[in-house]
């Protein structure tokens, strides 16, 4: 809700240019902060899971003084870097602007947008500490929390007719004064993980970059499995195609998204069962989050699958409408998803991150080369046909293949009762 009301009044006080010029940030932004090397997201949360289910606190802190301090590490050097090539980079090139948008303006906006970057590093494992505890309502909540702040900031600075680089104190400056002071509460919650850097353990780190640059692999291919198709669509049919795909990617695929939400808390439910041996809890939870999964989110596909056509004429116009050949194949790849997530999350959870490394990046490649080869015959269906294909040829082997062996491994008279997924 808050996304979409930033939206008009963004737009509305700064042109379509100046616009056009904080999208851009905001997406080279989602890309740089993949140079934490998946240090804050699900390698601390497998860590800490474990350190939880053992009872062990001295361990947990090591982990979380690891964490930081790399984090910590990779911002500085991030942040000189930066420093160092700051003027030489050609700022009105990078982002194609007019004599409208002073190169002042521009430099300023980006230096802020760099400097915040830097700032939340060693802030961005908050998130992955709440959900490993399973207290992910905490960061919930702070996320809540900063986006309103920051959106009431946005209404100031609009009425005052602020420049990007108050745009970006808005909204990225107040995040983080949001994210500092929930690295007290967090702190002060769990005392035990402060992050004293006489803590820190090498092994520990080692171990978290074993595991974040798994997660790295996973995150980039996940990137062209989810955000290749505009870029073919555009290349090869026509940028006007790229609109009547992703609105009706965002309507069939909803599902998969409440799947995800739905699931996620078990990352780190799984992480602490396992540290306890607890196997006979982990196959019952796998069953009954995947049952309703399927129960859920599949009436929920065939409904928006039905209604696809009316929503998207009123949601985006005629100009998104989709053929059904396009719904269809959409709903397939949906339905794939759903049956598949809780897989997903088991083998995050149980740090089995090799096969589904493997598995993403086989599924990435093959959706970005089928998408090529399809499109000029069989345009937008024949590219969410390959996308389901292709997710039963690399997903479904792979996975369910994990699947059997980590419950055969370690639960050897169990793994009959394992349920596969059917979509």
């Amino acid at each position: 809700l808050i996304s979409f009301l930033s939206v008009p009044l963004t737009v509305h006080y700064l042109g379509a240019e100046r616009y056009g010029v904080w999208l851009t940030i905001s997406s080279l932004l989602t890309w740089m902060s993949m140079t934490d090397f998946g240090l804050a997201g699900n390698a601390l949360i497998n860590v800490l899971a474990e350190a939880s289910g053992k009872d062990d606190r001295k361990g947990a802190q090591h982990y979380s003084a690891s964490a930081f301090w790399a984090l910590t590490g990779v911002g500085v050097v991030t942040g000189l870097a930066a420093l160092v090539s700051f003027r030489y980079i050609p700022w009105r090139s990078v982002f194609q602007v007019s004599a409208a948008t002073s190169t002042q303006e521009l430099q300023l906006a980006c230096a802020l947008t760099l400097g915040f970057l830097v700032l939340n590093f060693p802030l961005s494992m908050l998130q992955s500490i709440y959900s490993a505890y399973q207290d992910g309502y905490f960061a919930n909540m702070w996320g809540i929390a900063g986006n309103s702040l920051a959106l009431l900031a946005l209404v100031v600075v609009s009425r005052f007719h602020g420049g990007l680089p108050q745009l970006v104190l808005a909204l990225s400056g107040t995040r983080a004064a949001v994210n500092v002071a929930n690295s007290f509460f967090l702190f002060r919650r769990y005392y035990w993980l402060k992050p004293s850097p006489f803590a820190v353990r090498w092994a520990c780190v080692k171990r978290l970059f074993s595991l974040g640059s798994k997660y790295l692999v996973t995150q980039l291919a996940s990137l062209g499995i989810y955000q290749s198709q505009p870029i073919i669509i555009t290349q090869m049919m026509g940028p006007k195609y790229v609109v009547i795909f992703v609105v009706a990617y965002k309507i069939i695929a909803l599902p998969i998204d409440l799947a995800y939400m739905g699931t996620a808390p078990f990352v780190s439910a799984f992480g602490e069962a396992k540290a306890r041996m607890d196997w006979s809890w982990i196959m019952d939870a796998y069953k009954k989050a995947n049952k309703v999964s399927m129960m859920v989110g599949l009436p929920m596909l065939v409904f928006l699958a039905i209604f696809a056509k009316p929503i998207i004429r009123v949601w985006a116009g005629a100009a998104a409408m989709p053929n059904t050949s396009l719904i269809v194949g959409l709903t397939l790849y949906t339905a794939l998803g759903i049956a598949l997530m809780t897989v997903g999350q088991l083998l995050v959870g149980l740090e089995r991150v090799n096969a589904l490394a493997v598995s993403l990046v086989l599924c990435s490649l093959g959706i970005i080369g089928a998408s090529i080869l399809v499109a000029p015959k069989w345009g937008l269906a024949g590219i969410a046909f390959s996308m389901a294909a292709v997710k039963v040829v690399t997903y479904w082997p792979i996975q369910l293949r994990e699947l059997r062996r980590i419950f055969r491994e370690t639960h050897p008279h169990s793994h009959q009762a394992v349920t596969e997924p059917v979509a």
